[in-house]
């Protein structure tokens, strides 16, 4: 008679903690595609750039292919391969590539092209160090309560831990992290898993792969984490802050924290928010401009552009404003979105207050750079107007909004066609006009009342 070998009791918290980690199916899933170096991502980016706003994605998979062949990049013949360079281009926000849409360099994308091999590798560790859980890029719905940077939350870990993360450490709770304060929740699972003994850590092991995700070809949620983990990993490696090795796991690299990087963590320790962006194309145009930071007041500006009251007002407060300056910001917000509604419901009317023939396009209108408030065509010359609220903000910063709006339109929608602006507020000040002034830029401001009539400014 054979004795069945008697499995170790696990400690009741462990028990919990098998529990909870197999009912959650959410991790830091990293789309495949991204373990490359630094000249891969360059030399696989330079084809892009020829296909460049000449037909959707969808269209131009097979060029792209071919062109990798013939450079000798790939022997791939399939589109299976330009999904994959999908993934890698958008997710460090290099190039905007969707299957409806044209192919567009962002100018993160052009700054890399244009540098040379070390500033290449700076370029790729700053994207990598802002990159966010979760986004909209991530199709998932099982990620969306992570919210957090992976960079930020990596290194605050390891300067807290002795000697590095394993890989199964990072499976069982790096990965299943969900926001920034469970720095200190995981540190003290990862020291409490440290001190079981090893059939104990086993048998938990043991259990988690045990629990199957239905109707997954994959396994376990433990499992499918494995699986990602070389993905995921590559792509902390590009922050430059981080060794690995696959079977010693991760460790924060010596002598790396100084300098600029010291600053860049002291910064986002004092400024550092995660942002929610409404769309995929909202959370490109904030990766694609290497200008952008994870901070309260850029996640201020994004929320203030879409309208969106409360995430805004909770970002403010967050800023430090004080009850009153709080008051009167959400006034404010709430006439514009007030305003906003009124010019799409009464789009006609707008129009014909100010002598124009203007036809509505659309509404929070998506692009690469950002959402465009209002977006308009003149019937009669076939021109576009992009029309933006000034929503209480400074002058350059709403007239340079303008001008990059401006800028995509003409690059992407208008052809030959004429790009005009227009600034709807409650006041046009001089330091707006001089803004305009000094660039050959056609902008109409208009002024509307309390009572939402609109008149063109005449001092224009």
């Amino acid at each position: 008679m054979v004795k069945r070998a008697i499995r170790p009791e696990i400690p009741n918290r462990w028990k919990r903690f098998v529990s909870r980690y197999a009912d959650d199916l959410a991790y830091w899933y990293q789309p495949k595609g991204l373990a490359v170096s630094v000249e891969a991502v360059h030399d696989r980016l330079v084809p892009l750039v020829d296909l460049e706003g000449s037909k959707a994605w969808r269209e131009c998979q097979a060029d792209y292919v071919r062109r990798l062949n013939d450079l000798k990049i790939s022997a791939a013949k399939g589109p299976a391969l330009a999904r994959m360079l999908k993934q890698v281009m958008g997710s460090l926000g290099l190039a905007w590539v969707d299957p409806e849409d044209l192919v567009e360099i962002t100018p993160v994308g052009r700054a890399f092209l244009e540098a040379n091999g070390q500033e290449r590798a700076g370029i790729l560790a700053l994207q990598s160090r802002r990159y966010q859980f979760w986004n909209p890029a991530v199709g998932s719905n099982a990620q969306r309560t992570i919210r957090l940077h992976p960079v930020p939350f990596l290194v605050r870990l390891l300067q807290s831990l002795d000697g590095g993360i394993s890989n199964t450490e990072y499976a069982l709770f790096v990965a299943k992290a969900k926001a920034i304060e469970d720095v200190d929740h995981v540190l003290d699972h990862i020291e409490a898993f440290r001190e079981l003994d090893d059939e104990v850590r086993s048998e938990v092991i043991q259990r988690l792969d045990a629990y199957q995700i239905g109707g997954a070809k994959r396994g376990s949620i433990l499992n499918t984490i494995r699986l990602n983990r070389s993905y995921a990993m590559r792509m902390w490696e590009l922050s430059g802050l981080f060794d690995e090795d696959y079977n010693l796991g991760i460790r924060l690299r010596s002598g790396v924290i100084r300098g600029e990087v010291r600053a860049w963590l002291e910064d986002y320790a004092t400024n550092g928010t995660y942002i929610d962006f409404a769309s995929e194309k909202a959370f490109f145009a904030w990766m694609g401009n290497p200008d952008a930071k994870p901070d309260r007041k850029t996640a201020l500006e994004i929320y203030t552009e879409r309208g969106d009251v409360d995430a805004a007002t909770s970002t403010k407060r967050g800023l430090g404003a004080s009850t009153a300056e709080i008051k009167r910001f959400r006034r404010m917000m709430l006439s514009e979105k007030v305003l906003e509604d009124t010019i799409e419901a009464n789009f006609d009317a707008f129009a014909k207050s100010l002598g124009r023939s203007l036809k509505f396009v659309g509404r929070q209108y998506d692009t690469t750079v950002g959402p465009i408030d209002i977006l308009a065509k003149d019937r009669n010359s076939g021109g576009y107007v992009v029309i933006e609220l000034k929503k209480g903000r400074a002058a350059d910063r709403v007239f340079g909004q303008l001008s990059r709006y401006m800028g995509w339109v003409r690059k992407n929608l208008a052809g030959s066609a004429q790009v005009s602006g227009m600034i709807v507020g409650t006041d046009i000040d001089a330091k707006l006009r001089a803004a305009r002034d000094a660039h050959d830029t056609e902008v109409e401001f208009v002024v509307y009342s309390s009572r939402m009539s609109f008149h063109a400014d005449e001092t224009a």
